[in-house]
């Protein structure tokens, strides 16, 4: 193993432990075991996508609460599939999703597969009746979105969404420090250090809807979630500016206002490789707090004259919590944020395409057409 290698190692076990860290390779090289302690009856789990993400972070928290309770995997990658059955101690690789529907025994289907097939498992599993997780973005068109919003509408409670930052320990403690009182416009700024991709990457097929979908959409989710605690406006001013009109979704600055007067920018910049993976700072403004957040590794909320300080070890943006949305009672979170932070991300992508520098929404207007539509 090359020395850097052997520095990412131990970089990423003081990040997130060594179980994490060995997963983490493991689901990247596809040879390494993965011990997986216990079993569960029934098996009621599938696991739809079965890429890095789809083995070393849903297949590892899963595994590392309910053993083997994994029962089908599926892939259109068959070496995937074939790999993630025995990493995930998983009983059958299936060839087809339609066998996942029709297994009486599977409750819960999780889909981490390439962002334009999210929207078509999603709303088959609903009709199927299964508790459905989808990984961001939930939709990379208008029209998909329209039609899990009318699936969803028919099997309220049975869909969650992959978005990880608002269940991240640091965000939930921030809500927890505001109280419910906060009624005055808010500040959000975050800047991100995101990971270099190159022109062939999958990220860059138009039918995935660009790297705003697959990144920004993230922090634009975050912050219709900051404002759902106050309540989400109606109207959103956008301006965004690229560094290489050539690459409209690297190297890029977005600011949003709301009628309400808040205000919300981002700065994905992807100039490197940063060596432990996405790197983000996140700062907070609204009524007396002030929260910083350092890339989910430490937090300092000011509140009035309190200061309250807090460390995260293993670093948590959110994925452990956003994993196990189907199975915690109580403490759900509002679906029309997704659909609203959907909106407003096949916005952003539609500024992208166009080279549009400025644009509008209305909130209220498109949901209703949105609910139209099917």
């Amino acid at each position: 193993m090359k020395l850097a290698h052997l520095r990412k190692v131990w970089r990423y076990t003081g990040l997130y432990g060594p179980a994490r860290t060995y997963c983490k390779i493991a689901g990247r090289t596809r040879k390494l075991p993965v011990p997986i302690i216990g079993r569960h009856d029934p098996r009621d789990i599938a696991l739809i996508g079965c890429g890095q993400f789809g083995v070393s972070t849903i297949g590892y928290f899963l595994t590392r609460k309910y053993g083997r309770r994994i029962k089908l995997v599926h892939d259109v990658d068959e070496f995937a599939a074939q790999s993630a059955l025995r990493m995930l101690g998983a009983r059958e690789a299936v060839s087809s999703p339609a066998r996942i529907l029709e297994d009486q025994d599977i409750r819960y289907v999780y889909i981490a597969s390439n962002h334009a097939s999210h929207t078509d498992y999603a709303v088959a599993a609903l009709e199927a009746g299964k508790t459905v997780y989808v990984e961001k973005p939930v939709a990379v068109t208008r029209r998909q979105l329209a039609r899990l919003l009318a699936a969803e509408r028919k099997r309220p409670g049975r869909l969650f969404a992959g978005y990880n930052r608002p269940h991240s320990a640091a965000v939930r403690k921030l809500r927890e420090l505001s109280g419910d009182n906060l009624q005055g416009a808010l500040s959000l700024n975050c800047f991100v250090s995101g990971h270099v991709i190159g022109p062939d990457h999958w990220y860059r097929d138009p039918q995935e809807g660009t790297r705003i979908c697959g990144n920004a959409g993230h922090w634009i989710d975050l912050f219709v979630h900051v404002l759902s605690w106050r309540g989400i406006p109606d109207n959103f001013r956008i301006q965004l500016l690229q560094g290489d009109p050539r690459e409209p979704d690297d190297n890029f600055a977005l600011s949003i206002a709301t009628d309400r007067g808040d205000i919300f920018t981002l700065m994905l910049t992807a100039r490197s490789e940063p060596f432990e993976g996405i790197n983000e700072t996140i700062n907070f403004q609204q009524d007396d707090v002030i929260c910083k957040i350092d890339d989910f590794r430490r937090m300092a909320v000011w509140k009035g004259a309190s200061l309250f300080r807090k460390r995260f070890w293993p670093k948590d943006p959110g994925h452990r919590a956003a994993v196990f949305q189907p199975f915690r009672k109580n403490d759900e979170r509002d679906w029309k944020e997704v659909a609203v932070s959907t909106v407003l991300m096949l916005r952003i992508v539609d500024m992208v395409r166009g080279l549009e520098p400025l644009a509008e929404l209305d909130l209220s207007l498109e949901l209703k057409e949105l609910a139209g539509a099917m």
